[in-house]
């Protein structure tokens, strides 16, 4: 069960959202990035969101044997997921509690479970209920919405550790809705994609690098574009092959505490 949020204390006050980093605005990202900040990594995934050929040159930065392993190490957590059972969808509608506040599951197509959230268990929120979208001269949707230092605890709540009261009054009522929605859409991509709990959580450690921004998130977990849920299946067929973000998202995986015992 989630913190209760509002005990004795009421209802806590929303907090403006503040730039995920203070690097200096490149004029070229401005249509893109609105009033957000932002560095040389940040501007050439930007680039690549919007087209730009530019980025391509990214998907050179790894080797082929850093692909290979980073392919071999995907299988892997996926064979693990499978020999435990997977992750297992609700057959019916059904509440759920993080410790961020609750969210709610119902079937979907596919076998793939649907996430949703409400103002009535939010209050006063707007919610969302995608990655990353792409606004007028911006970019929002669930990323965007945290700051780079609720990633952490986002990550340790996915683990399923526990939080303190202190951790999570360091998010608003709206980023408590989006943590906890991006919880239960981590589980949905893991019934979808057996493994693809790990890769989430090494794409969200990312963000916890200010320089680091949302939209990057794309790039280094590429199922959570839009049309990405075959991009798992096109890698193993051979029709695609991970660029280099979503290869360095992988590899890092194996660094951290909670990976290298499962590499």
């Amino acid at each position: 069960m989630g913190l209760d949020r509002k005990k004795e204390r009421g209802e806590r006050e929303e907090k403006a959202l503040p730039p995920r980093t203070s690097a200096p605005q490149s004029t070229e990202a401005a249509p893109f990035l609105g009033n957000r900040q932002v560095g040389q990594p940040s501007l050439m995934a930007v680039q690549r969101t919007a087209g730009n050929a530019v980025a391509a040159a990214r998907v050179q930065r790894v080797t082929d044997e850093e692909r290979e392993k980073a392919n071999a190490r995907r299988e892997r957590w996926a064979k693990r997921a499978d020999k435990r059972g997977g992750t297992q969808p609700a057959a019916s509608f059904t509440t759920h509690q993080t410790p961020f506040g609750p969210y709610n599951e119902r079937p979907g197509r596919g076998g793939a479970p649907y996430f949703s959230s409400n103002r009535e268990q939010y209050p006063g929120t707007q919610g969302d209920d995608r990655y990353v979208r792409e606004g007028q001269n911006q970019f929002d949707g669930l990323i965007p919405t945290l700051d780079a230092e609720h990633f952490d605890i986002l990550v340790e709540a996915l683990k399923g550790g526990q939080l303190s009261e202190e951790q999570i009054d360091q998010l608003s009522d709206e980023q408590c809705r989006a943590a906890a929605m991006l919880i239960g859409i981590a589980k949905a991509e893991e019934v979808r994609e057996p493994g693809a709990i790990k890769h989430i959580r090494s794409a969200l450690r990312r963000q916890a690098n200010p320089e680091h921004e949302a939209p990057e998130f794309l790039n280094d977990f590429p199922q959570a574009r839009i049309g990405g849920a075959q991009h798992e299946k096109r890698v193993r067929s051979g029709k695609t092959r991970r660029a280099s973000p979503e290869v360095e998202t992988i590899l890092d995986a194996s660094s951290s505490s909670d990976e290298s015992m499962s590499d």
